[in-house]
């Protein structure tokens, strides 16, 4: 087949219905996708957003069960019938998660197996740089942090183009400088005729590099504005008492040191958010603080300084499923030791009430994560310490997120919101930067 190159994505009249969901997830949807076009998929939380674009990669049914109809074709050509590894030569896509699409040991190798697989392309040779992985490519990718695998992941897909490229939250590990390089990209596929459909929780976040936008709705596609950043505000005073300090931390991953004396404090009914570049040593600092350095691997470990967790700590981390581990959402509940009555009000406090009996293996990324949340905020620790809150959340599921946390910090809870998301600055008292080695304010103490 001689379709991809610079060839138009036409999906139509089609229709997904996964095994035990009594409604399907995706009727009748369509869209066409021109050549030079940038096309942006939103939705709440669970509407169907990546089960569109694994439909149109051929990852289902191949990968999931499931039960697909409608035509998908590129140029004049359908591939509806042509499986995962087929379609590879024709589509590139690039999954939600990083770590599901790297398997070889260097960023360097995994860049040439993306040459390989697309031919030596108009891209193939700038997007790594482009995307700031110059310095990253002796790297092993095990040793790069969320978003330099993202980054990665990023543009060993876009390496494709003119190929259509099919992006599923392509900005959810990134930071600001990452979200720029990704919007410039994105600018020079458009002008090389490449085609791009993308799923995105924070099309804010893309601005003007998206030519249209499509809202997934009841299955169905229709046109909708740009989204808008949710409206987040803080409620809560902070009280005086330490839930959680650190004073003069080394942090270590690999034998490269990532802190050197750090220190922060998170007080009682305070909402702290810490921030920094990809790579910086955000996540690592999560994990030593909750205590999980050693669980993290990678060699991770506080080599100095001191931790206090005076009222107990609870760690969320960004994959919500590696927290998840009854066989239903309602017995992760039970696993928390909350009785069926409270387990029923808190699902419906976290808009969960309707899927009590399914799997959580079975919810979207952003369902899981609300799931995650629910079970820990029954256990009522004194300090949670959240990684990347927004990912897998719509703006809607985010201010309602946001609402909670400062409902429970009034209350007293403190929160460490760890993300790359500075929209989240207006719920925090407080704004936390990872900079060369330290953690300092920024912008000055709010």
């Amino acid at each position: 087949m001689s379709a991809g190159s610079g060839a138009g994505v036409r999906v139509e009249g089609l229709s997904v219905r996964l095994p035990g969901h009594a409604l399907a997830v995706l009727s009748d949807a369509g869209v066409y996708l021109r050549p030079g076009e940038v096309v942006g998929v939103c939705g709440r939380s669970g509407c169907g957003k990546s089960t569109l674009l694994h439909a149109i990669a051929g990852l289902l049914p191949w990968s999931r069960p499931a039960e697909v109809r409608g035509v998908i074709a590129l140029g004049d050509e359908t591939i509806g019938d042509l499986d995962p590894g087929q379609r590879a030569h024709l589509l590139a896509t690039c999954l939600d998660r990083p770590d599901a699409q790297l398997f070889l040991g260097t960023a360097r190798q995994e860049l040439e197996a993306a040459r390989r697989l697309h031919g030596d392309g108009p891209l193939a040779s700038s997007v790594a740089e482009a995307l700031g992985l110059g310095s990253l490519l002796e790297r092993r990718v095990t040793e790069l942090s969320s978003g330099e695998r993202q980054r990665l992941a990023l543009a060993v897909t876009l390496a494709g183009a003119p190929r259509p490229v099919l992006l599923d939250e392509p900005t959810v590990h990134l930071d600001e400088g990452g979200v720029a390089a990704l919007v410039r990209v994105l600018g020079e596929v458009r002008e090389l005729g490449g085609s791009v459909l993308l799923a995105e929780q924070a099309g804010f976040r893309l601005a003007g590099a998206v030519d249209r936008w499509l809202a997934l709705e009841g299955g169905k596609l229709r046109p909708c504005s740009p989204p808008a950043a949710p409206t987040l505000v803080r409620t809560a005073t902070p009280r005086r008492e330490a839930v959680l300090e650190a004073s003069d931390l080394r942090l270590v991953r690999g034998g490269r040191i990532l802190l050197e004396r750090a220190s922060l404090t998170v007080h009682a009914g305070e909402i702290v958010l810490l921030s920094g570049s990809n790579g910086a040593g955000k996540s690592s600092l999560a994990r030593a603080l909750a205590g999980h350095a050693a669980a993290a691997g990678g060699g991770l470990a506080v080599t100095a300084g001191r931790i206090r967790r005076p009222g107990g700590t609870a760690l969320i981390l960004p994959e919500a499923g590696v927290q998840l581990f009854a066989a239903t959402v309602a017995g992760e509940l039970a696993l928390a030791g909350v009785d069926p009555p409270t387990a029923a009000e808190v699902l419906r406090g976290h808009r969960l009430q309707h899927l009590g009996g399914r799997a959580p293996w079975m919810l979207s990324r952003g369902e899981r994560q609300r799931l995650v949340h629910a079970a820990i905020d029954t256990l009522q620790p004194a300090v949670t310490i959240i990684d990347e809150p927004g990912q897998g959340l719509d703006p809607e599921s985010l201010a309602e997120l946001a609402e909670l946390l400062a409902r429970r910090a009034e209350g007293g809870r403190g929160y460490l919101i760890v993300s790359q998301r500075l929209e989240l600055a207006t719920l925090a008292h407080r704004h936390l930067v990872i900079a060369d080695g330290a953690v300092v304010e920024a912008g000055g103490s709010r």
